[in-house]
């Protein structure tokens, strides 16, 4: 598996907005592409707290509990024909702002239960009274901030709706029966077994790279640097910049995502403000983990002999959608030698942390 860093690294390679290097063409020898160093890095026995992998039935009860939870009966209303507060309403409907209907603001078929705060404030209670087979205008204004779409933070929208039925909702029972109509499995017990195997191969996904980050991050904090320089962190933050100032032009393009959107679902930042600080801090975080890998590769003199180079050339090929070919021609081999060597570097520092239990 390609680490965190080593992929960042290469995404800026294949961009063409890496820094060029100055270093030895000999390839034992390791490029100097930053003026700092790490100073006596003690690169083995890093200590780290695991991740817990062990799987509780309180989890699983929860995910038996919203299976179910989805699945709840309904019951036709047809001795009236008002919508009340407590209803289920079934209703089309579509959203507009400034007179132009907008994207994510349309739906048929959905199940709305009046008072859940499912909706946007406004929304719900403007269908109270409204009765089925009808049509009404609505007017609700979208939180501010408003994270699922920040462009939205704050603005009124009308919706247009339509009232298809309004329906009473009962909870389901978890029987064998429910299982087997809405999953792959046919009994609550095969169902259950599933759930705990799953919420333990997450665990264990989740577990393997927060030790890598968090082996990592202790290892930056007990490390001392000398001599970096500020144009270096400075280069790597605006090559990030740049790198996913393309990616997210080619969100907007494709799916219709603005910058705002981009950066919240990528990076989880509400802000502008935000977001270019966490790229700052990232950018400070990248230059010492690639002097300690240097400083690691040195000690250890790791090399990288043709059967390795010709396997993370493929492997970064595929990881990139091309061919070994073309990737060779894109990046010089030196390069791609240094990021093997400091996959390498990497991997020998998480073999030897040292797992810690907390108190």
């Amino acid at each position: 598996m390609m680490k965190k860093g080593i992929h960042r690294t290469l995404a800026l390679l294949m961009a063409g907005i890496l820094a060029a290097g100055c270093g030895s063409e000999k390839e034992e020898d390791i490029p100097e592409r930053l003026s700092g160093s790490a100073v006596e890095v003690q690169y083995k026995g890093v200590e780290y707290e695991p991740y817990d992998t062990e799987v509780t039935q309180e989890e699983i009860q929860t995910r038996i509990d919203s299976f179910v939870a989805s699945h709840p009966l309904y019951t036709d209303v047809t001795d009236r024909d008002d919508v009340r507060e407590g209803d289920t309403v079934n209703i089309d409907y579509t959203g507009y702002m400034d007179g132009e209907a907008f994207a994510g603001g349309s739906a048929k078929g959905a199940d709305l239960t009046i008072g859940s705060g499912g909706f946007i404030p406004g929304f719900e209670s403007g269908l109270v009274g409204a009765k089925v087979g009808t049509t009404v205008d609505v007017k609700a204004t979208f939180p501010d901030p408003y994270l699922n779409n920040p462009d939205f933070s704050g603005k009124v929208a009308t919706f247009s709706v339509t009232i298809n039925k309004i329906r009473l909702m009962e909870e389901a029972e978890l029987t064998d029966e429910l299982v087997a109509a809405n999953t792959d499995y046919a009994t609550v017990a095969d169902y259950r077994a599933y759930i705990e195997s799953s919420l333990r191969s997450q665990k264990e996904s989740y577990a393997a790279s927060f030790k890598e980050s968090r082996v990592m991050n202790n290892l930056i904090e007990k490390t001392e640097f000398t001599g970096i320089a500020q144009e270096d962190i400075d280069s790597y933050y605006e090559s990030s910049r740049t790198y996913y100032s393309q990616l997210a032009q080619i969100y907007e393009s494709t799916y219709g995502y603005s910058f705002s959107m981009f950066i919240l679902y990528f990076f989880g930042c509400s802000s502008e403000e935000e977001y270019d600080q966490m790229l700052r801090e990232q950018a400070e975080l990248e230059v010492k983990r690639t002097l300690i890998l240097y400083y690691v590769i040195d000690k250890e003199k790791i090399t990288v002999t043709d059967e390795e180079y010709a396997e993370a050339l493929g492997r970064y090929a595929t990881q990139y959608n091309t061919t070994a070919e073309e990737l060779a021609a894109q990046v010089e081999a030196s390069r791609l030698q240094l990021l093997v060597q400091q996959e390498k570097a990497e991997q020998l520092i998480y073999d030897n942390a040292v797992e810690v239990k907390g108190e």
